[in-house]
């Protein structure tokens, strides 16, 4: 008995910080701090923080910082952040492009003669560029020459795709390149997307209308849509439709695809069954759903407009990443991944576009909440049944024995 009211006891103890962190999470105000977690991956990139991230995966190094720049570069154009906070977000983002250009980093993408080094490592570059042109006036001469090399590459293509890598090309990338280049020069850019978007058709998975992951030399589809590019062309596509109602279209036909309820949570499948495999693109995957599209999600719904979604996906993050503060610096997932910071501060800082909705499943917050409790409640519930039977027992209740006078029933 005593051994069970301690067990009982013990996980109570346990579920209730539990069960209150998730309502929390749930229902509070979210405190990302972005300048936070950008201070943590200044001191992060200060060792081998992104060197580290590239031996997890190919543009693990590229990412940490670009994202990182991007993210500085918001915040140090944001009219709420202090003055000393604009200028470290400034030096930040200035430093992510120093490390961006290095030729360690450009030459792991390759000699490509239609655009040196590709369309992934220019067209993030340029989203970089982008932000910190706007108070750098070399960075906005640097933009404009970089935009114009990109819109010719892409008209010059007899495809329409640029190459990430020598002689393999993924659609989210040429998107992410001339979303780019369209904020840096929306003029020279719109006639550019126009006759590309004529081109694209090829690249379309025939099961959802949507682009395909990777394309062949033709332009034309390998294997279908997936969530982990899908998020990233959903959070760049606004730029380039320039039309409300296509862009809501395209949204709708992303989020109807690829967002998903399971076990209580919401996030991205990679493949739109929910079947398939991880790689190196998507992650490990949990019941269909990848880590890294539901990051990317966050950013697209923002993107959007779609502030409900992005703010779900938001408090997921707080939930399941284990946030920790120290000081000035707000870290993530026991400081071991970089990049995952990265991603968070990026999607976190990504401006919110005209609003829209979508009808994507909820999480389950009540449930999540209770689910910690559980096991406590199970223990204290066999608790209560042995109590109940050892005073049914007649070994235990006082009384029970046959007076003396009575004669004995016999059968």
């Amino acid at each position: 008995m005593r051994w069970l009211v301690v067990v009982a006891t013990v996980l109570t103890a346990l579920a209730l910080p539990l069960t209150g962190r998730v309502l929390w999470v749930a229902y509070a105000p979210v405190g990302d701090d972005p300048v936070a977690q950008l201070r943590y991956l200044d001191s992060a990139l200060d060792g081998d923080g992104a060197a580290r991230m590239q031996s997890l995966f190919p543009e693990g190094e590229l990412f940490t910082w670009v994202l990182t720049g991007v993210a500085a570069g918001r915040v140090a154009q944001d009219p709420q952040t202090s003055a000393d906070d604009r200028a470290f977000a400034r030096d930040l983002a200035e430093r992510a492009l120093t490390a961006v250009d290095a030729p360690a980093v450009a030459d792991q993408f390759g000699p490509i003669p239609a655009l040196e080094h590709g369309a992934f490592y220019r067209g993030w570059r340029l989203t970089l560029l982008d932000e910190i042109a706007t108070w750098d006036d070399t960075a906005a001469a640097r933009a404009a020459t970089e935009a114009e090399a990109i819109l010719t590459a892409v008209d010059a293509s007899p495809t329409g795709w640029l190459d990430s890598y020598p002689g393999q090309a993924w659609p989210c990338d040429t998107v992410v390149a001339l979303a780019a280049a369209t904020t840096a020069d929306p003029q020279a850019a719109s006639p550019v997307v126009a006759r590309w978007l004529e081109r694209t058709d090829a690249a379309r998975d025939p099961g959802t209308g949507l682009l395909a992951h990777q394309v062949d030399a033709a332009g034309r589809a390998v294997g279908g849509a997936r969530g982990s590019s899908q998020s990233v062309i959903a959070t760049f596509w606004p730029r380039l439709t320039g039309d409300p109602a296509a862009t809501s279209a395209a949204w709708a036909a992303y989020t109807d695809t690829f967002v998903a309820g399971r076990l209580g949570m919401v996030g991205a499948l990679e493949h739109p069954d929910g079947s398939g495999a991880g790689d190196v693109d998507s992650g490990p995957l949990v019941l269909g759903l990848s880590a890294s599209a539901s990051a990317v999600t966050q950013a697209a719904a923002r993107a959007n407009g779609d502030t409900a979604l992005a703010d779900r996906l938001d408090r997921q993050i707080e939930l399941w990443g284990f946030p920790w503060q120290a000081g000035d610096q707000r870290t993530y997932l026991f400081d071991r991944l970089p990049v995952a910071v990265a991603f968070f501060v990026w999607a976190d800082t990504t401006p919110a576009g005209p609003a829209t909705s979508s009808a994507t499943a909820r999480p389950a917050w009540w449930a999540l909440a209770v689910l910690p409790t559980l096991p406590a409640v199970a223990a204290w519930g066999t608790l209560a049944l042995v109590t109940a039977r050892r005073r049914r027992s007649p070994a235990v209740r006082q009384g029970s024995t046959v007076p003396a006078d009575q004669p004995a029933l016999t059968g």
